[in-house]
């Protein structure tokens, strides 16, 4: 991942998001680059972002229409291989209400996962049938915390090293393939009939 371009797709999001007022989370490996390595980890293959807050469907589509205005496009490797069809040529939001994701690219790829809180944890359902099912204990994302990063401040899961206990193992050891995560896979059967005919 070249990090000038990464910095700059990131910045770009999230004054996109800023503009809305939109409350998000810097998680996964763009979090474990910026708390391990002080920049995002060569390795890595995209910017994962996670929003908590209640939006509305045109609300999320909106967001995904702005940041097609400044050159995002519809990241067809991600949706297609990890979470299912996808409505052809469409860039935007993928998903309900509830649960979805906006998978889009430019310099870098940037997915934006919508979670929801089940009452124990959340939980996000990309699209239907969906791979996987994923899921964030409730506590890491109940209020978060601030860190520093690229010269801005961004909210993360708090406590943000238990997080990164509970997503890596152990994240302090850079390995070739560090996104080998230890999120918990749902079934995604009996979930996602919930929000899609399958």
């Amino acid at each position: 991942m070249n990090s000038k371009d990464a910095t700059k797709d990131l910045l770009d999001v999230k004054r996109v998001l800023d503009s809305k007022g939109v409350k998000f989370f810097l998680c996964y490996g763009a979090l474990l680059g910026a708390i391990r390595e002080k920049d995002f980890i060569d390795t890595d293959d995209d910017i994962d972002l996670v929003i908590t807050d209640t939006l509305t469907y045109k609300q999320r589509k909106e967001i995904a229409w702005l940041l097609d205005d400044i050159g995002f496009v519809l990241n067809d490797d991600i949706v297609w291989n990890v979470y299912g069809r996808f409505e052809a040529n469409q860039t935007g939001y993928n998903g309900t209400e509830e649960t979805g994701i906006i998978a889009i690219k430019r310099n870098i790829p940037v997915s934006i996962m919508f979670y929801y809180n089940d009452g124990t944890e959340w939980l996000c359902i990309p699209k239907r049938g969906g791979i996987p099912v994923m899921s964030i204990p409730y506590k890491f994302l109940k209020e978060g915390e601030y860190i520093k990063f690229k010269g801005e401040k961004f909210l993360v899961p708090s406590p943000v090293i238990e997080y990164l206990e509970w997503t890596y193992g152990d994240w302090k050891t850079p390995r070739d393939e560090h996104a080998k995560q230890y999120w918990e896979t749902r079934d995604k059967d009996k979930l996602a009939k919930k929000y899609f005919e399958l």
